[in-house]
């Protein structure tokens, strides 16, 4: 039997909607008291799913070119060019406030950092010190198998 492949990404694009769900109930259980002790504290599975996902989708979408440095570090940038225009704006944006509003002193290496998708430190998984835009901890890892990836192909 045949599978279309179209049903078959569909299928991840619902599981995708499912962890981002399931991502938000668990960032918004730490703001209501009483949610703090429920389910929706188990929510951050949806942030496992998700890097399950986008291996999934990197083997996908690279699964009929070659095993080579050209075609790994191709995939490279176009994961760059697809993610980092937005993280480079927002981030930014981030450090424009910070500064403008003196809430907080940003190190230059913290930017540079969080601009290259290197962790802040060796310290505290999983983040490993954040990002000046919190929730590119993630970036960092998918960032860092993707160089690695590079690497090996190189």
């Amino acid at each position: 039997m045949v599978v279309n492949d179209k049903s078959n990404l569909a299928s991840i694009t619902a599981l995708r909607g499912i962890s981002v769900i399931l991502v938000v109930l668990y960032h918004y259980s730490w703001f209501i008291h009483p949610l703090e002790t429920t389910f929706l504290r188990k929510g951050y599975i949806g942030v496992d799913i998700f890097f399950i996902i986008s291996g999934f989708l990197a083997c996908h979408t690279t699964k009929n070119l070659g095993a080579s440095a050209f075609n790994a570090i191709k995939y490279l940038f176009q994961r760059l060019a697809r993610i980092y225009p937005a993280y480079l704006i927002i981030t930014l944006l981030y450090v424009s406030v910070y500064y403008f509003l003196g809430l907080e002193q940003l190190r230059f290496w913290s930017v540079i950092k969080s601009l290259s998708f290197f962790p802040q430190s060796l310290e505290i998984a999983p983040s490993y010190g954040l990002p000046v835009v919190e929730v590119g901890w993630t970036l960092n890892y998918e960032f860092f198998f993707t160089y690695w990836l590079v690497l090996v192909y190189s």
